[in-house]
């Protein structure tokens, strides 16, 4: 437990760089940034309630990015860009109407609840988006 809230607590208090310094950061902008194999995620030992926290934990920096994206000047209110602001803030809102759980059977309920935004944001999207697509699959595999 104490090793995961501490991974928890490295990704609230430390903003992710994406690549800054390294390889990935020389990229262009259309490409997708690429994560390092994190072993993290659903590792044996963690209990639903821990998985439940990751899943939390990834939803919240999902959110954080499209927040960001359409607070920016590239963001433009196209039907599809709406759809997917409406997806992100429903999954989330959904999430933090869930009460804790400590089951097998609560984590596939939290693990439904996050389907619609993970089939939303699809890696060929690109632009400032990526940082989404990003945040995304951190989330997707906090899922399994």
């Amino acid at each position: 437990m104490e090793r995961h809230d501490r991974m928890i607590a490295r990704h609230v208090r430390e903003p992710s760089d994406h690549g800054t310094g390294t390889i990935a950061a020389m990229r262009d902008a259309d490409t997708p940034p690429q994560e390092p194999a994190d072993q993290s995620y659903n590792r044996p030992e963690l209990t639903p309630r821990q998985q439940a926290d990751l899943i939390r934990s990834a939803a919240a920096e999902v959110y954080e990015r499209v927040e960001e994206w359409r607070n920016s000047p590239g963001w433009h209110d196209t039907p599809t860009n709406a759809r997917q602001h409406q997806v992100t803030v429903g999954v989330v809102a959904t999430l933090n109407a869930l009460p804790e759980l400590d089951t097998v059977e609560d984590l596939a309920g939290l693990i439904n609840a996050v389907r619609p935004l993970l089939a939303e944001w699809r890696p060929s999207r690109p632009g400032p988006e990526q940082q989404i697509v990003a945040a995304v699959e951190r989330l997707r595999k906090a899922c399994r």
